[in-house]
């Protein structure tokens, strides 16, 4: 520890913010691998009735907080890091795995908060509630408890399962579905044997859990933390949207939007507040974050791809409320400010990567315009960029010649719409199945390093305590 502290500082005496900043990431990260190493065991907490489960399953910091969006970010196009800042990093131990997946190394380091966060605590948890509910005592009355219960944790696993999809399998096609998926882990038991599913088991038990969470979970709850029906609407119209399953996508997008339609006006934002967005808003329909240490994502290191902000029209308020101008050296560059989390991104948090209805609206434009429905495709969307356009008097309705024309007008707002929410990286993915040829380029002094379209790199490494403690868990090749 003495050693970094003294090399950390020798490198950045000169900007003492950095310096605290990354001393304090590194002893999250010390502390994080010291828990990471232990094994949980579920007889540390026996719960006795449907009330104690149902505090293992409001413990935000754990299950709300699966890991995966903020990972995914790193690996996506929506921003960039300055080459000291990466070249920071990559002489580091402890942040070399950031450092060499930012850059898509081909020998490469497991970022292994990435898988371990999302199994050890969302899966697990949901797990015990699972392993439980049939031998806990339930009392007249408590049958909507109970299947609340039962599917809130149906509901928590599947969407920390589909998050892992995203990263450590191959994007879902006919032609990958029998290739290695995810670790399925369907007990809380600590030693039963972990083996990989396939890409189609993966995405299999994904959706037979969302489905059966949807005829538990009740249409309303007390708190966006908590999965309401409209949840598993939302999450089902997620996953079959990477599945390219375009016609379930946009039925379940219309169910979820069915429930919550809500979208906020971003004119009632202007003057801006601190942060611009506020957590728990109207739009929510399911409050996640992705927990993580990742100094890339931080807004004092990351700065906005420049093309991605230039995208943007004057009188788009997301430009706004999105972003906010560096100044002194770095004045013309821009940092996300505009997270759900409610945080502007200020800290590891701030990654955002739950459910609202501005996804459901893109998802079930998206999936009319290429049925061919241009005048369903388009009134989604207007009714989505209305609420985002300065009411000034500059507001005229975005029309498209036929449905392909439609259809992208709609990827380039869902793009514009839905940054630094995890969902960069599954679009990149599922669209270059289907011949985008998106190829994704970092540029560190000069050297520029590529990631082709569906390049093997962009399976992520799986985490090196599960292949070592694991030996049935085949790691992703490189």
């Amino acid at each position: 520890m003495k050693s970094i502290y003294r090399k950390i500082k020798w490198q950045l005496k000169r900007n003492s913010l950095l310096l605290q900043l990354l001393l304090i990431l590194l002893l999250l990260t010390t502390g994080c691998k010291k828990f990471l190493d232990q094994k949980p065991n579920k007889f540390d907490v026996i719960p006795h009735t449907l009330n104690d489960l149902q505090v293992l399953l409001d413990n935000t910091n754990a299950i709300n907080a699966k890991g995966t969006g903020s990972y995914a970010e790193l690996v996506a196009d929506n921003y960039y890091v300055p080459a000291s800042i990466w070249q920071l990093l990559a002489s580091i131990t402890s942040f070399q795995p950031e450092a060499l997946n930012y850059i898509w190394d081909k020998t490469g380091k497991s970022y292994d908060y990435g898988w371990d966060f999302p199994y050890e605590n969302p899966v697990y948890y949901s797990n015990i509630v699972l392993d439980q509910l049939p031998l806990v005592s339930v009392n007249s009355g408590e049958d909507q408890k109970y299947n609340a219960l039962k599917g809130s944790a149906l509901f928590y696993r599947a969407f920390a399962f589909e998050g892992l999809a995203q990263l450590f399998c191959k994007p879902y096609s006919t032609t990958n579905a029998n290739e290695l998926g995810i670790v399925l882990r369907l007990t809380s038991n600590v030693n039963a044997k972990s083996t990989r599913a396939t890409v189609q088991q993966t995405y299999d038990q994904i959706i037979a859990d969302l489905k059966q969470a949807t005829d538990l979970l009740p249409a309303t709850t007390s708190f966006p933390t908590r999965p309401s029906k409209a949840a598993a609407y939302a999450a089902l119209a997620r996953t079959y949207l990477s599945m390219r399953d375009y016609v379930n996508a946009g039925q379940y997008a219309n169910l979820a939007l069915q429930q919550n339609s809500t979208l906020i006006d971003y004119n009632t934002l202007v003057p801006l507040g601190r942060p611009p967005i506020k957590s728990f808003n109207p739009e929510v329909i399911f409050h996640n974050y992705a927990t993580s240490t990742l100094v890339s994502l931080l807004p004092s290191f990351h700065k906005i791809d420049s093309t991605l902000y230039q995208s943007y029209d004057a009188n788009d308020l997301r430009r706004t409320v999105f972003f906010k101008g560096n100044t002194g050296a770095n004045a013309g560059t821009y940092f996300f400010q505009g997270s759900y989390n409610g945080n502007g991104l200020y800290g590891p948090s701030g990654i955002f990567d739950g459910l609202t209805t501005d996804e459901m609206y893109l998802i079930r434009a998206e999936c009319a315009a290429r049925k061919g429905n241009k005048d369903a495709a388009m009134l989604d969307l207007n009714t989505l960029m209305i609420k985002r356009w300065n009411n000034n008097g500059s507001w005229a309705p975005f029309t498209a010649a036929d449905a392909t024309d439609a259809l992208n007008k709609i990827l380039v707002e869902r793009r514009k719409e839905l940054l630094f929410r995890g969902l960069r990286w599954s679009d990149i993915r599922r669209l270059n199945v289907e011949g985008a040829n998106i190829t994704l380029t970092r540029n560190i002094r000069g050297t520029l390093y590529t990631l082709p379209p569906n390049d093997i790199r962009s399976v992520m490494l799986i985490s090196l305590g599960e292949i070592l403690h694991s030996p049935d868990v085949q790691q992703n090749p490189r």
